[in-house]
């Protein structure tokens, strides 16, 4: 019997001791056919397991599979291997999707809500040998809006009544309403005022959401000193995302004279509250040696850490490493996959590079038919040499006698 790939034998162990993001890679080996027999029905209990933790990737897989006409709906509970009790995510009825989406990742989850009761019998009933069960697909986290901190908005009018009172929450969240149009007409300079009320009062959040209207220029003049300024309010009571937008002016040197090395303490900061756009953006200073002493090695580390929370540029950077041997072993296997994860959120350089390993063969069977689509992608995202390579794979294919 041929011996498991290291690779596999690694996601497995770390799977089987109830990691999700393993179980996510492992499920996504499987769907994939990288350096195992591709197994649908595999993936998707390893899918799943790894979504009812919580995991996003795994949702957003699970979802898109499903509208390419996979079923999802598998048992998981006779998995082999130890079952930790697990955070229990409640995906509602089967069949169903949950009411709403949860909230952005800055603010504390809800308690999920309880199934509905079922309806009582007439009759005591004889109980019922249990049922494997079924999990429905399970809806994937929305792309958060950067100003969204989770507030209801339904009700204008009782946070209007909570800004009256002076709650900083409530301006915050009614003006995320105003920006929005959401319960009330769209009016971007009333949410400028209700940010500047609470940030001048010293809200963290309301710095934060002033700070971006003035980076983008949304109901008020674009400014970057004014940016600048209330990123840096935020950043100092410890707004992850702020630090890193903060790093990130100074890094370019907008609104303040570019500094690498001082970018590099407010990522650090905000890399050290598991921010995945920080975690990046200090693995590039890392791997190109910017403002800090270069070490591929940390790179590496940064991008995984970036990359185990889906972000596309952290995959595409990681797979470039792997497939190159710099800081860590050289891993192909790995880095197509990671390549492609990154190319399916539509990264062109992503999908370029991807092709690349396709028409090539390097960490996948060669396939160049599927080549020539993924270049056409990554020309239709703006990479222009996709075309250009799609147009001479496709030449050559066709001059080729068939073997």
């Amino acid at each position: 019997m041929a011996r498991e790939p290291e690779i596999v034998t690694r996601y497995r162990r770390l799977a089987l001791d109830n990691d999700p993001v393993a179980q996510f890679k492992l499920g996504d080996l499987y769907r994939l056919g990288y350096q195992v027999k591709r197994d649908m029905d595999e993936a998707v209990v390893w899918l799943v397991r790894s979504a009812r933790q919580g995991n996003a990737d795994a949702m957003a897989l699970l979802k898109k599979m499903a509208a390419e006409g996979v079923d999802v709906r598998r048992r998981v509970d006779d998995l082999p291997g130890p079952r930790k009790a697990a955070p229990r995510i409640d995906w509602g009825p089967a069949g169903e999707a949950p009411s709403a989406a949860p909230p952005p990742a800055a603010e504390p989850e809800p308690e999920p809500e309880p199934e509905p009761a079922p309806k009582p019998a007439s009759k005591p009933a004889a109980k019922a040998p249990a049922k494997p069960k079924v999990i429905a697909l399970p809806v994937v986290e929305v792309e958060t809006d950067p100003l969204q901190i989770g507030e209801s908005v339904d009700d204008p009018v009782m946070l209007r009544a909570g800004v009256d009172k002076g709650d900083l929450a409530a301006m915050v969240a009614l003006g995320n309403a105003y920006r929005e149009g959401k319960g009330v007409p769209a009016d971007l300079a009333e949410a400028v005022r209700l940010y500047t009320q609470a940030a001048k009062a010293g809200d963290a959040r309301g710095q934060f959401s002033l700070a971006v209207m003035y980076d983008q220029g949304l109901g008020v003049a674009q400014s970057n000193a004014h940016a600048l300024k209330w990123f840096r309010e935020a950043a100092k009571q410890g707004d992850a995302g702020a630090q890193f937008n903060l790093g990130n002016m100074i890094r370019h040197g907008r609104g303040v004279e570019a500094s690498p090395e001082v970018a590099v303490q407010w990522f650090k900061q905000a890399a050290e509250q598991g921010d995945a756009s920080a975690l990046f953006a200090l693995g590039a200073l890392y791997e190109s040696g910017l403002g800090v002493e270069r070490d591929e090695a940390q790179a590496v580390e940064l991008y995984r850490q970036a990359a185990d929370q889906g972000l596309a540029s952290a995959l595409h950077n990681l797979s470039n490493m792997l497939r190159q041997g710099r800081g860590a072993d050289a891993d192909p296997t790995e880095a197509a996959m990671l390549c492609r994860r990154a190319a399916e959120q539509g990264l062109a350089e992503a999908q370029y590079n991807y092709a690349v390993m396709l028409a090539l063969g390097v960490g996948v069977d060669r396939d160049e038919a599927a080549a020539v689509r993924w270049f056409r992608r990554a020309a239709k995202s703006g990479d222009a040499r996709g075309d250009v390579q799609a147009a001479a794979l496709e030449k050559r294919l066709q001059t080729e006698p068939a073997s």
